[in-house]
């Protein structure tokens, strides 16, 4: 099957272009023909290895030289763009974030069924096309188990090194209580993630070496299946204690931002970091590395995009338009919004110094 993927941009480790490199990649390996559009591409490593695997990557749909017989988007102002490019090709539209504006769900005009990363996801999904939950299928992250391979002894109940892995550390207040908290245990701390200094583009060479890994949904996914204990947490809060009993609940929530209930302190993170144990920790990543590999994800996607493209579609390409540039002018007002918000923070962050 012909399959093309839309996302907004592609060259980093955002949760939605890890997704799309593993999902594409996947199922090339399937024996699907994929291809990935973006509205912002930058040259990775990760977009190498797409090329090197045969999958067309573009910023510009007038070089595709195939039609797809499913489209499968993420972001809604790609997506919308790619239902234009191919007015006959249905489409379904996949929720990465359940409050951003790129994320809201694509009219129906253009998309013919939505999916969701998580339950917080498919939420937002349900209140913006009222359709049931059960017509939603949450198409969870994947682990590419080549990519993150396992420790080959489970880390001690009294962990020795952590990390903090989070897609984007702007605020000292997620690194202060952490740091704090790991210094009273003895136990050494590195940011690994986008933006700090010890940024990693290959964590997966890199989790095995930590006993214990401080993150959220993506992040927190790969480090359970590298077989690091996990403490849920991000600016936000701190998330329940993952054990083989509320496991399934908080893999449903992506182990996300949904989850993280409890405000962020040195003494709640003291806490978890007493509840640690090996034993546990082993079984959770049995488990994430059954449920949530890229053959599992591709084997699920198959499923949907094969009923999908049995869907007869007839867009009118030019009254989509309008849409795209409403959707075009929404996305700059957002993006001015953070731009401003983001100063602010500085600022406020400027004066506490």
């Amino acid at each position: 099957m012909r399959v093309l993927i839309a996302n907004g941009w592609l060259g980093g480790r955002s949760g939605s272009e890890v997704h799309t490199k593993d999902l594409a990649l996947a199922l090339q390996h399937r024996g699907h023909q994929c291809a990935v559009y973006v509205g912002y591409l930058r040259e990775d490593d990760d977009v190498r290895s797409l090329r090197s695997a045969g999958v067309i990557v573009t910023d510009d749909l007038k070089e595709m030289h195939w039609v797809p017989e499913v489209i499968h988007g993420h972001h809604v102002r790609e997506t919308v763009q790619a239902c234009q490019a191919f007015p006959r090709t249905p489409a379904i539209q996949v929720c990465h974030d359940a409050t951003h504006e790129r994320d809201r769900a694509a009219k129906r005009s253009c998309v013919q069924q939505w999916g969701a990363v998580d339950g917080f996801c498919q939420e937002r999904f349900v209140r913006e096309t009222s359709l049931d939950p059960a017509e939603i299928p949450v198409i969870f992250n994947p682990v590419d188990l080549d990519f993150i391979p396992a420790r080959p002894v489970p880390p001690p109940s009294r962990p020795r090194r952590a990390a903090l892995f989070f897609s984007s550390i702007h605020t000292p207040q997620l690194a202060e209580p952490i740091v704090n908290a790991c210094a009273r245990f003895g136990i050494s701390l590195d940011i690994i993630g986008p933006g700090t200094p010890g940024f990693v583009t290959n964590p997966g060479a890199k989790l095995p070496d930590y006993d214990l890994v401080f993150g959220k949904a993506r992040c927190a996914i790969e480090a359970m299946a590298s077989g690091a204990h996990v403490i849920l947490c991000a600016p936000e809060g701190i998330g329940p204690r993952i054990t083989l009993d509320n496991f399934q609940v908080l893999r449903h929530r992506n182990f996300g931002r949904s989850l993280l209930d409890t405000p962020l302190s040195q003494a709640e993170i003291e806490v978890r970091i007493g509840e640690l144990e090996s034993s546990n920790t082993v079984a959770l990543t049995k488990l994430i590395r059954q449920q949530n590999s890229t053959e599992a994800l591709a084997l699920l996607v198959e499923e949907i995009h094969l009923k999908l493209a049995k869907i007869a579609v007839r867009r009118n390409s030019l009254t989509l338009w309008p849409y795209y540039a409403f959707l075009r002018l929404s996305s700059y007002l957002a993006a001015k919004t953070e731009r401003a918000k983001a100063r602010q923070r500085r600022r406020q962050s400027d004066a506490v110094e």
